[in-house]
């Protein structure tokens, strides 16, 4: 039943991501195109765990990977939807896993309800396969964590919410074994870090070659536990989903040198109710984090990780997870509860995690909550138990985050990103008002004033929610190291790509 955790960390020669059994759920949150911009509705996916026991409920929730956040895609033409898992910590999107190798019948039922890509069934048509290759997932220091999936490459075109993608590469699943759900990878190729074009168009290079956006860059709000959606906004930032100023933070390689989603952790610390806010020491092999929504867990350093658990007052059971008492999971002051929750320095940022997010409850039933923190002995992950507290904006082009406690005042603002080495405009201030967790550089305390609002000036432009969909540059798949026969197959396949869309041109998936 251990068929891996929830965790996004590989060797050196393997992909780090972590995949779900996926159910996709949909609440309505539409999808908005403006100039520059791409905004995709984020569903949280929860399995129904009311008629398990306490400690199968758990493992069903990590083990068997059923607790992500998913999004749709429409491949080929016309568009077949397929539910994907976000993944920041692997950088392949690929599809059709082998819905066999799930552990149970209802998992394998829910495999399939995410829907299958058939490339005989685009009339694109699409090219392919034309190359392959094995991706490893789990923590190297965990066995019983690993994955796999072996797939073979296509290009065809994909539809992103209102936005369309044409002649993208894609694996498809050829052998997977414990994997039941594809992934959207939007983390650097560990091959080829950020360079574009290599070792083919990723998905994020494709959005800007062809238009769809002006920078290399996104941002993500995975909302709260108990909210249902957040969004991924390709080429944009949304001023109402977060507080104060988005804090610049370098991105660093990962513990093995390799290109990652990685920044340095700057300080951590625990506040309780009627207890004295307490600060962990940080050594120098202790700071490097990586930043994954593809994990459930957050996995620190035994340094790190076992005073907090020791301060929670959480038992461990006897596979090394950790059980904590209920009632910490109260609502943060600003909705009535306490003052209670985990912080994460990043430069001059401190980001508060409630512990209602940091500590996981698995279901009502249940009675027991788990506390979202497992010990490694390899790379140090920051998984969905923290990262759902924060807005986080990754910018390849210039291999940086901007960081900002997440929050949800109201109606969307959504500024698109400017070109150049600041994207992120000054004045991109979110409108939610709140402690922003700014580090004060002359005393060394963090503010908690309210943030002002910001007007979408500077670098960056205001966006709007007109509809536009780019069509230029449709050879950008291709891969630069492939034989001279496959790159006259992907030539001729971009121009039968391009007189196929233009054929269908009233096609609704073109809008």
């Amino acid at each position: 039943m251990k068929s891996g955790i929830l965790v996004a960390v590989a060797g050196a020669a393997a992909v780090t991501s972590v995949t779900a059994f996926s159910l996709p759920f949909h609440f309505g949150r539409r999808t908005v195109q403006g100039h520059g911009y791409l905004s995709i509705p984020v569903n949280e996916v929860k399995p129904d765990m009311s008629e398990l026991s306490k400690r199968d409920a758990f493992e069903v929730l990590i083990n068997n990977r059923q607790f992500y956040y998913s999004m749709d895609i429409m491949m080929g033409t016309p568009g077949q939807k397929v539910t994907v898992l976000l993944d920041t910590g692997s950088s392949e999107l690929w599809v059709n896993p082998d819905c066999s190798t799930a552990s149970t019948a209802s998992q394998a039922r829910q495999c399939s309800a995410a829907g299958q890509y058939v490339p005989r069934n685009s009339k694109t048509p699409p090219i392919g396969p034309f190359d392959s290759r094995k991706l490893n997932y789990g923590d190297p220091s965990q066995p019983s964590t690993q994955t796999s999936a072996e797939i073979a490459y296509y290009s065809d075109t994909i539809g992103l919410g209102s936005g369309t993608v044409l002649n993208q590469t894609f694996g498809v699943v050829t052998k997977s074994s414990g994997i039941a759900t594809g992934i959207l990878g939007l983390a650097p190729d560990l091959r080829s870090g950020y360079a574009p074009g290599k070792p083919y168009s990723l998905v994020l290079n494709s959005l800007k070659d062809q238009g769809v956006i002006n920078v290399r860059a996104f941002s993500l709000d995975l909302r709260h536990a108990g909210s249902d959606t957040g969004a991924l906004i390709f080429g944009g930032v949304d001023q109402g989903k977060y507080i104060g100023k988005l804090e610049n933070v370098p991105l660093i390689a990962g513990s093995r040198n390799e290109p990652r989603l990685a920044v340095t952790l700057g300080g951590l610390g625990l506040s309780l109710p009627n207890a004295q806010a307490k600060t962990y020491t940080i050594s120098d092999d202790d700071k490097n984090v990586m930043l994954d929504s593809g994990t459930t867990l957050t996995r620190l350093h035994p340094s790190l990780a076992n005073p907090i658990l020791a301060d929670l007052k959480a038992t461990s059971d006897s596979d090394g997870y950790w059980v904590a008492d209920c009632n910490l999971r109260t609502p943060p002051l600003s909705n009535g509860g306490s003052d209670a929750y985990v912080t994460f320095q990043f430069s001059r940022k401190v980001l508060r995690v409630p512990l209602s997010d940091f500590i996981l409850d698995i279901g009502p039933k249940t009675g027991v909550c788990y506390v979202g923190l497992v010990t490694t002995s390899d790379q140090q992950i920051l998984g969905d138990s923290v990262l759902r507290a924060g807005y986080f904006v990754f910018d390849w082009d210039n291999q940086a985050v901007h960081i900002a406690q997440a929050s949800n005042c109201g109606k969307e603002q959504i500024i698109t990103l400017g070109k150049g080495t600041s994207p992120v405009p000054d004045s991109a201030v979110g409108l939610c008002e709140g402690p922003s967790g700014d580090v004060d550089s002359s005393s060394g305390g963090s503010t908690t004033t309210t943030s002002s609002s910001g007007t979408g000036t500077g670098t960056g432009t205001q966006g709007t929610s007109s509809s536009t969909t780019s069509s230029s540059d449709a050879h950008s798949a291709a891969f630069s190291w492939a034989s001279d026969s496959r790159d006259l197959c992907l030539l001729l396949g971009s121009l039968m790509t391009l007189a196929a869309v233009l054929w269908n041109v009233q096609d609704p998936f073109f809008g």
